[in-house]
């Protein structure tokens, strides 16, 4: 019987409780509803709009914001934490050691007193103890802890991605409301121009007060559309020196100057809707918290069945140093544990019942989340699909304005038009240009977010 047991400890030691984790199939169809590649760009997306400040943002980003900092630490907490499970598999053993002196004080009456005494103690030795993990409980902790920092890993690459392209829209947008500003400057000049003119033939006496007080009422007007566009270019300037780690006006010197509204110089590479499902942070952590509430199931359900704990202990205590290590002062003990769970008015039974509602939870957010992951790059897609559409139909309508405003010039100067005429046509081309830079904004801020839903997008090969 003696011979049996160990064969028994071991053969139960391999009976893990609760269901073996299957990852989650996706239903996902073959391609996306518009025919843009699919193929990888050999580099990272926010490197395709082909700016180095951006680049240069994003490694100042990487490095020194605040909240992947944080998420990262989590990161390190989880793993930590998987650490300590997988060391709750191996047998614990600690060493003691300790030194005393006491004083027993005297006792009895006159004659039969006896006299106080001093003594001292030592002891050292070893207390060893281990957990049989007979139905998979320590396994399955592991698991979930594995399956735990795996998803506060991917909840942290999550942190990353929306730390990235919150650098590159702020940025995108920056460079857009300086173009915008530009186009309103020039505008506002335009209308000083007509007012200028429109006083002079009032004066003259060929001109309307009306006119006059219209001209005054756009000018005016136009002077009200910088403030707003001063403000959102300050909030953007802010927003990028918060997201690199710095104070908020950091950056000011450094993109003080205009520069171009970054356009990707390729056609977005998205991927296949397969790719989406590995690529999303959020989808991997969904999965990943679903693999841990998996396992948490058969941790449950091995809390239904007798735990084994074998320990022990051998030490050395006596009254002098000397004597310490002798035979005789030697101690040691030796034992099993056995709990065999019996009442417990159905607690354990409703744990079971809990973490498999909690599995089901989790397999049902992993669906949702996938759902909702494809619905974002559907839409994003369509977005930026039509506003890219709009910028190229307004670049057509400007570089006609331009022809327009031209041949406008050339009649006033053969004395063909009045320059009225001129002005009209200038402001219809500030016009189309304002509107044309606000889609050009709008166009890069949408691949942003797009770039964003795809988690990334196709895999850099």
């Amino acid at each position: 019987m003696k011979r049996l047991l160990p064969l028994v400890v071991l053969a139960l030691a391999g009976c893990s409780q609760g269901p073996d984790y299957v990852a989650p199939q996706a239903d996902v169809p073959q391609g996306w509803s518009l025919p843009y590649s699919t193929a990888p760009q050999g580099r990272e997306w926010w490197q395709s709009f082909d700016d180095p400040q951006i680049s240069a943002l994003v490694v100042r980003a990487l490095a020194a914001n605040a909240d992947l900092a944080a998420a990262e630490a989590s990161v390190r907490a989880a793993r930590a934490l998987l650490d300590k499970a997988a060391g709750g598999t191996w047998p614990q053993v600690d060493v003691s050691a300790d030194a005393s002196r006491s004083r027993t004080p005297a006792t009895g009456t006159s004659g039969t007193k006896t006299k106080a005494r001093v003594a001292n103690s030592f002891a050292t030795g070893f207390d060893a103890s281990w957990e049989v993990d007979l139905w998979g409980r320590l396994d399955r902790q592991v698991e979930a802890a594995a399956a735990t920092a795996e998803a506060t890993q991917a909840e942290a690459d999550g942190v990353r991605l929306t730390l990235i392209g919150d650098v590159v829209r702020n940025y995108v947008e920056l460079r857009g409301y300086q173009l915008r500003l530009r186009v309103a400057r020039e505008t506002m000049e335009s209308y000083a121009d007509t007012v200028a003119l429109t006083e002079a033939k009032f004066q003259a006496g060929t001109g309307s007060g009306l006119d006059l007080a219209r001209a005054q009422a756009q000018l005016a007007s136009s002077r009200a559309d910088l403030p707003p566009l001063r403000a959102e270019l300050a909030v953007r300037l802010h927003a990028l020196g918060v997201l690199t780690g710095q104070h908020p006006t950091a950056l000011a010197q450094l993109l003080d100057t205009q520069a171009k509204v970054p356009d990707m110089v390729a056609a977005p590479g998205l991927g296949l809707p397969a790719d989406l499902v590995r690529n999303r942070p959020d989808i991997r952590q969904a999965e990943r918290q679903l693999a841990a509430a998996t396992a948490q199931i058969g941790v449950a359900q091995a809390d239904l069945y007798p735990s084994l704990t074998l320990s022990g202990s051998i030490g050395l205590s006596s009254s002098t140093v000397g004597s310490l290590l002798e035979l005789a002062s030697r101690s040691w003990s030796f034992g099993p544990g056995l709990v065999l769970p019996l009442l417990d008015g159905g607690t354990r039974r409703a744990e079971v019942d809990y973490r498999r509602a909690l599995a089901e939870q989790a397999r049902e957010t992993w669906r949702s989340t996938v759902l909702a992951a494809m619905g974002e790059v559907e839409d994003n897609l369509a977005a930026w699909d039509q506003h890219a559409r709009r910028v190229q139909a307004l670049e057509l309508a400007v570089t006609t304005s331009r022809a327009a405003l031209e041949l406008a010039v050339e009649l006033n100067d053969k004395g063909m038009s009045s320059y009225l005429d001129v002005l009209d046509a200038t402001r219809e081309l500030r016009s189309l240009e304002a509107q044309w830079a606000e889609a050009q904004v709008q166009a890069a801020s949408d691949l942003v977010v797009l770039y964003k839903s795809l988690g990334g997008g196709a895999p850099v090969s």
